[in-house]
Formats: C-alpha cells, sequence, structure tokens
C-alpha cells in the first residue's frame, strides 16, 4: 500500500472530507489534496494533519504512514521484511569492522608506546592533512638546505 492511500483510508475512517480536514487543520485544501495525490510533501505536514485528525505521534497509524512515506521518498522497501534483514546484517558488519579497527589501533598505540599528547597529535594530522603536506614540504626544503651546507664551496682566487 501507498502511503497517500492509507492517508485517505484515515481521513475516510474517521468520516472527514477533504474540506473538513482542511479547515480543522487551518491548511488549504490543497494541502490535503497534495498529500492524498501523492505530490511532494514534507512528513511534517502529514504528521500535522494526522494530529489534527486525533492520531498521536506514537500511534501505530502514525508509524505506518511515516513508514510508507520514507518508502515512496527513498525507494527502499523499508516494510518487507528481506529488507529489515538485510540492514540489520549490515549494521552488524560495520558495528564489527568498527571494533576490530578499533582493538588494531589500541595495538598500535601500545606497541608504538604513544603517550596521549601524541595520539592527540595523531588525531589531529588525520583531521588537517593539509598540515602534515606543509610539515613535509618544510621537511624537505630543511633537507635540501642542510645537503647545501655541507657541500664545499670553491673559493675564487680573489677571495684568498
Amino acid at each position: 500500500m501507498h502511503y497517500t492511500q492509507l492517508f485517505r483510508n484515515i481521513r475516510e475512517a474517521r468520516e472527514l472530507t477533504i474540506e473538513e480536514l482542511a479547515r480543522l487543520s487551518r491548511r488549504h485544501r490543497n494541502t490535503v489534496v497534495n498529500v492524498e495525490s501523492g505530490r511532494p510533501v514534507k512528513f511534517k505536514t502529514i504528521a500535522e494533519l494526522m494530529v489534527k485528525m486525533g492520531y498521536s505521534a506514537h500511534s501505530a497509524e502514525m508509524k505506518s504512514v511515516a513508514l510508507l512515506w520514507l518508502e515512496a521518498v527513498s525507494g527502499i522497501p523499508f516494510s518487507q521484511t528481506e529488507t529489515e534483514t538485510s540492514a540489520r546484517k549490515t549494521i552488524a558488519g560495520y558495528r564489527s569492522t568498527a571494533r576490530q579497527i578499533t582493538r588494531r589501533l589500541d595495538d598500535a598505540v601500545v606497541q608504538a608506546g604513544l603517550n596521549e599528547a601524541q595520539v592527540q597529535l595523531l588525531i589531529f594530522a588525520v583531521r588537517h592533512p593539509e598540515v602534515l603536506t606543509m610539515l613535509e614540504s618544510i621537511h624537505d626544503l630543511v633537507a635540501q638546505l642542510s645537503a647545501e651546507a655541507d657541500r664545499p664551496t670553491l673559493k675564487v682566487a680573489e677571495d684568498s
């Protein structure tokens, strides 16, 4: 079922016409028409209309309309069991991967003997990679200047 059909069924179950719901919710008649015809509407608008019809934000009807609206705007069939199962597996995989990465990172920090200040510097470097690029350029420049300073210079006869 599409959210537009469910919304219309809910409105009709309350024995409200489009005009009555519009008047009750202090909205233009076209707002209700837009919801029921499937024109793009924010869910907030639908929820406000549902509340005016007497449904709480936590009612089964509100949740059903919300789920169907989300399916319509996203194209993802959330109401199908297979989608939920697949999503839960994917989320579990992300959580598992995150735990593994956290453990590896902890091990690397311990193995390297890093203190808290060094870890904070690494975090800063990760968040600001452009700083690392600048530091690498400075390092290369210092190395180049050091190499030039170590080279013997030839003196011209007038310098003696």
